[in-house]
């Protein structure tokens, strides 16, 4: 990447880069807006349509139809009004009759204010007029047929009247006839006129000329009698007017017959079956007779029928009128479906082809305008910003964009500026950098040999913070110095002394990094190590880790003798080692100028005082720590010691060796806030749990009544 760029001419503003996004963005409004006003202008214009159908279409044929509904009621109805038995009936007829007609007109009136509001009347006028023509005449029709009706009734009532007396005045005179012609017929067999004649007549007597004529007489009435009530039924039942006269005929002659008879018959029941008979006889002739009314009634009914038949035809031709309206509706209804469906195809055949064409349009906008002249170029400076982040910046790359004379092009000339400065300046906080960066590795590696590896790595790294803090932590102590140092000191150069000191430090060192302990510090010949912070692997591992530790340390002073013999130093060294488990304070502990991490309590000088009490070339440990690893170190008993300063005697076993067995890791070690566990292998962890849930239902037993 270049380190500066070379200043450029500005070039003349002409078009800003606002004006060019407004302007691709008009273009796809205005695209937009074409099919939207293609839009709006079909559903416009189907609007229009449906508003017609709805409006005025689909009421026009639902009047229409409800008409010819109600022209269909009263065809049906008029049959019914002609066989009225009664007023009720009558009246019950007539008035939904009357409604019908009412709803017929109304439906009319309906049609014709539609027909003067719609928009495409068409030619209903002419149908309607002639609809409204026919409805006037069925109600003319109906009115006349009602009162036909009406008089059918009255004289239905009268004729019912007449028959009835007819009936009784018939039964009255035959109760009259059948005694007259018993005793007739018994004078005329026995001779006896009553039970009450002492001697019959004599036969002479009762066959003679005159008293058979008397018999005869008196069974003509009989059989008379019964015609003339026979023909007065038949008059008063017969359905055809035609056969009223000769009937007439038939009762007028046996009317002259029965009045014969009846002139031969003396005494008092003669005057008796003349008041009857005359009443019967007068029922058939005349005004108040049965044969005028039937006839009357007949000819009445034969009327009704007739305007019945009227009025289904009227009624008939109302549902053609009404037929060919509704035929007129839908044919203007099924015009306005297809010119709503020709507004859909057209709306959305232009729709297609603006939406194609807005699509290009867009398409081309976007391609060949907003790409090559907006995103192009901020593509460009995207790629030189990323570049620029890699170091790969190559000003050229921005030629195109710089000659723009938009607000892109000033942000290309002056971001290569920009790039330009930039560069300049991490070129020389780079050098800064590095130099300093050299500076602090040099101190680095300086202050690495005045700290144990592990202490350096955690402030060293994000766990420094955690370094920094103060815990309590059970921890394995190891304190080690060279027996006799003191005389083998004085008596040395001081290279010399140098060398061995150093030489025996730096093995020292090595081994107790080895095996992951903690090296506190050196004190002359003594060193501090501690197991346990700021890792550990659990109590055990951390005291196996430092026995192995201090038995390499032994193994090694001894090879180290030998080396010192060849470099002049005659003395033979050994060392002493302390170690013992338990808990300490470590961190940092020193003043605000200067700090040591370092470990603090009772154990540290327990592990102190054992080193010193230990034999020269032997490891003395405390009890807690041989409990840990009894089982995987050979070690004496060494007794119990009261180390100055502390009240309690302590148990020592001078360790001698490891088993071959012995492996770091085994050992289970877990501490919460209240309890810690540990096991001595893991092998041992099943039982480990066995004994815990025991604890666990003992513990359990013993709380509180409170906290259970």
């Amino acid at each position: 990447m270049s380190s500066a760029v070379a200043p450029e001419t500005r070039p003349r503003r002409r078009i800003g880069l606002s004006v060019k996004l407004y302007a691709a963005i008009a273009g796809a409004v205005a695209l937009i807006l074409a099919a939207s006003v293609v839009a709006w202008i079909s559903f416009v214009e189907l609007g229009q349509l449906q508003r017609r159908i709805t409006r005025e279409h689909i009421p026009s044929m639902t009047d229409s139809l409800r008409l010819a509904q109600r022209s269909a009621l009263i065809a049906a109805t008029a049959p019914a009004l002609v066989s009225a038995t009664d007023e009720a009936e009558r009246e019950r007829l007539m008035t939904a009759m009357r409604d019908h007609q009412g709803t017929i007109v109304a439906l009319i009136d309906d049609l014709e204010r539609q027909s003067a509001n719609a928009t495409d009347p068409g030619n209903p006028k002419e149908l309607i007029t002639g609809i409204r023509q026919a409805t006037s005449e069925l109600a003319t029709v109906l009115d006349r047929l009602d009162e036909s009706v009406g008089r059918q009734l009255l004289l239905r009532a009268e004729l019912a009247g007449r028959r009835d007396r007819a009936v009784e005045l018939h039964r009255r005179l035959i109760e009259r006839l059948t005694p007259l012609l018993d005793d007739a017929t018994l004078y005329l067999v026995t001779g006896y006129r009553s039970i009450d004649d002492v001697a019959p007549v004599a036969a002479d007597r009762r066959l003679s000329p005159e008293a058979l004529l008397d018999y005869t007489a008196i069974a003509q009435l009989g059989i008379e009698g019964n015609l003339i009530g026979g023909f007065l039924a038949e008059a008063a039942n017969t359905p055809d007017a035609g056969l009223l006269p000769p009937l007439l005929e038939r009762f007028e002659a046996a009317a002259d017959r029965f009045r014969t008879a009846l002139a031969t018959v003396r005494g008092n029941d003669a005057e008796v079956l003349r008041v009857i008979a005359d009443g019967l006889i007068n029922l058939g002739d005349g005004a108040s007779g049965i044969f005028a009314p039937r006839h009357a009634l007949l000819v009445e009914n034969e009327t009704a029928n007739g305007l019945a038949g009227s009025a289904r035809t009227i009624a008939s031709r109302l549902t053609g009128e009404v037929d060919r309206l509704v035929a007129s509706v839908q044919a203007r209804t099924d015009e306005a479906v297809v010119a709503s469906n020709r507004a859909i195809d057209v709306g959305s055949s232009l729709l297609f082809a603006l939406n194609a064409f807005s699509i290009g349009g867009a398409l081309l906008i976007g391609w060949w305008y907003v790409a090559r002249q907006i995103t192009e170029p901020v593509v460009r400076i995207t790629d030189a910003a990323a570049a620029f982040e890699d170091r790969r910046f190559d000003p050229e790359s921005l030629v195109r964009v710089r000659n723009r004379t938009d607000e892109l092009g000033d942000l290309a000339r002056t971001f290569t500026r920009m790039a330009g400065e930039v560069q300049t300046r991490t070129d020389t906080l780079d050098r800064l950098v590095a130099e300093r960066t050299r500076e602090l590795e040099n101190v680095a590696n300086r202050l690495a040999k005045y700290l144990s590896p592990q202490i350096y790595n955690s402030i060293f790294s994000a766990k420094g913070e955690a370094t920094g803090k103060l815990a309590r932590k059970n921890l394995t102590i190891f304190f080690s110095d060279i027996a006799g140092f003191t005389d083998i000191s004085d008596g040395m150069e001081p290279e010399r002394l140098a060398f061995f000191i150093n030489t025996y430090l730096s093995e020292m060192s090595k081994i107790a990094i080895e095996h992951g302990g903690t090296i506190d510090k050196f004190v002359g010949d003594a060193i501090l190590v501690f197991f346990g912070d700021p890792e550990t692997d659990g109590d055990r591992n951390d005291a196996l880790r430092c026995a192995r530790m201090a038995l390499a340390m032994r193994d090694r002073v001894l090879q180290l003798d030998r080396i010192w013999h060849e470099n002049g130093i005659s003395k033979s060294l050994r060392t002493r080692m302390g170690i013992t488990t338990g808990y300490c304070t470590v961190g940092n502990f020193g003043s605000e100028h200067r700090l040591d991490y370092t470990v603090l309590g009772g154990t540290v000088n327990l592990a102190a005082r054992l080193e010193t009490t230990a034999e020269p070339g032997t490891i003395l440990m405390a009890d807690s720590t041989w409990l840990l690893i009894r089982d995987v170190v050979d070690a004496t008993p060494m007794g119990e010691i009261t180390p100055k300063g502390f009240a309690r005697p302590v148990g020592c076993y001078r360790l001698n060796s490891l088993s071959a067995t012995a492996a770091v890791g085994d050992a289970v070690t877990l501490a919460g806030r209240h309890v810690s566990v540990n096991v001595a292998t893991g092998g041992d962890i099943k039982d480990a749990i066995e004994e815990l849930r025991r604890m666990q239902d003992d513990l359990e037993r013993r709380l509180p009544a409170d906290q259970a």
